[in-house]
């Protein structure tokens, strides 16, 4: 006797209502991404490849969410796409007060500076403050547009379609300098050989970058911020080993790369069944564990340099301007009165030291001054260049008569020590103390007019406020 295993046809019924079921419950979410910013994401032979891609592959691994890529050929067809409802999420981008107006924002998941580039013979700007008259190109449709917009409106801005035409037009001479992410601009640099170009300073706030869907799909933000949540620190290790400094070739046959990447898969896969056991097992897990402890070591010391290039003046290895504001100034608590007193310094003639002997002789100054600042004050006290030839030490449990005695001892120092070329160098001072309740940021521009008036009365002086 013969048994068909057929299925019933109520079984097939069965089986599509489920189908149906996973479909409507999983719909897929249409996106956009920048076509054009590696290493964040781009759009390669219709791939949608980079840093972006990654994150959402584990977003797809961690949540029952399922993506498809909307191909566009710029930025800012993306954006409009996404204002129109024909793309739900853009997987990696900056939260703004416009883009708040059609799209939800994720938590933040990636976080990167952003970087002043200009030609190798320019000075170091440090920031925006110090661009003056020069030329600043930026992508058109970037948060960072709005910054400078509402924050340097004198700054002469030139908006470019991608940061690919900024980074060239500086280094044709088009323009004076670009700002861009740290990251996509280090990796542009490295594959096009731009040696001519240089990191010039730091370019407002860092990229906090977020997962944005529009209004009509917010109640997925759960879903994603949940998923986001179980992305491991392994897992951001991986992916920022994956990108940093990588080598982008175009034009790849990613068929075959794809084929011969399966066959060496499956042939590992299959030594490894037929060899590994226990003991290799292990071993292969104490050198994993080594590996990683060693990557982990690794970005954490450049986390490290990092974090000093933010907090220090690259030429003098003072605190910088940057420190002192988030340090002092930014601090809204209460101080006591007897506890600091500032004092601020300028370099007298400091331009006629340039004009004379060089820009390159002037730096060598700037860094043997600091020099003689940071060893003419005590362990507890901070010394700061606030930018130029202007400088800022923070004197703690010190009152006027000891911040006096500071400047004498400064001056003196000056006097006895011998600069390169010979060059005579004297400064002054203004010093205010920090009053009962008063906030730090009015004793600072009382400091400032001290300064003023010594600069003023004749130079080579101390004034107090």
């Amino acid at each position: 006797m013969c048994i068909g295993l057929g299925v019933t046809p109520s079984a097939f019924a069965f089986a599509e209502a489920a189908i149906s079921a996973t479909s409507q419950s999983n719909p897929m979410i249409r996106y956009c991404v920048d076509p054009d910013w590696l290493p964040y994401e781009a759009i390669i032979d219709g791939r949608h490849i980079g840093i972006s891609s990654d994150y959402l592959n584990l977003l797809a691994d961690y949540t029952n969410l399922r993506f498809e890529l909307v191909p566009t050929s710029s930025w800012r067809q993306s954006l409009e796409l996404l204002q129109q409802g024909e793309c739900e999420l853009t997987p990696i981008l900056n939260q703004t007060p416009k883009r708040d107006e059609y799209l939800s924002f994720s938590d933040i998941f990636f976080k990167s500076p952003n970087v002043l580039v200009s030609l190798k013979t320019q000075p170091f700007l440090q920031g925006f403050e110090h661009i003056g008259q020069r030329t600043l190109a930026i992508p058109k449709d970037y948060r960072l547009v709005e910054y400078i917009q509402q924050f340097y409106p004198h700054i002469n801005t030139v908006l470019t379609k991608t940061e690919r035409d900024g980074l060239e037009k500086v280094a044709n001479g088009d323009v004076d300098v670009f700002v861009g992410s740290m990251f996509s601009v280090n990796a542009y640099i490295q594959q096009h050989g731009l040696t001519s170009l240089k990191i010039a300073g730091w370019g407002g706030p860092e990229d906090e970058l977020r997962v944005g869907v529009i209004h009509a799909k917010k109640d997925l933000l759960q879903q994603i911020n949940a998923g986001l949540a179980k992305i491991t620190h392994a897992d951001h290790i991986a992916i920022y080993k994956k990108w940093h400094n990588i080598t982008v070739v175009e034009d790849i046959d990613y068929s075959l790369a794809l084929q011969i990447l399966a066959l060496l898969s499956l042939c590992i896969f299959f030594l490894l069944y037929r060899t590994i056991d226990v003991t290799k097992y292990n071993r292969k897990l104490t050198d994993h564990n080594k590996a990683l402890q060693q990557l982990q070591l690794e970005l954490e010391r450049k986390n490290t340099d990092l974090d000093f290039l933010t907090q220090h003046d690259p030429l003098t290895k003072l605190y910088n301007r940057h420190f002192f504001n988030q340090t002092f100034l930014a601090d809204a608590r209460q101080h006591d009165c007897n506890n600091i007193c500032l004092v601020m310094i300028d370099i007298d003639f400091f331009k006629a030291i340039n004009d004379r002997y060089g820009h390159a002789a002037g730096d060598q100054v700037l860094v043997q001054f600091a020099d003689i600042l940071q060893s003419s004050v005590r362990d507890g006290d901070v010394v700061a260049r606030w930018g130029g030839e202007e400088f800022v030490i923070v004197c703690q449990h010190v009152g006027i008569q000891g911040a006096k005695e500071l400047c004498q001892r400064i001056t003196q120092e000056l006097r006895d020590f011998s600069f390169d070329n010979n060059i005579k160098v004297t400064c002054s001072f203004g010093i205010a103390m920090l009053g009962e309740n008063e906030a730090i940021q009015l004793c600072f521009e009382r400091a400032d007019m001290a300064l003023l008036q010594a600069k003023k009365t004749g130079r080579n002086r101390y004034c107090c406020a």
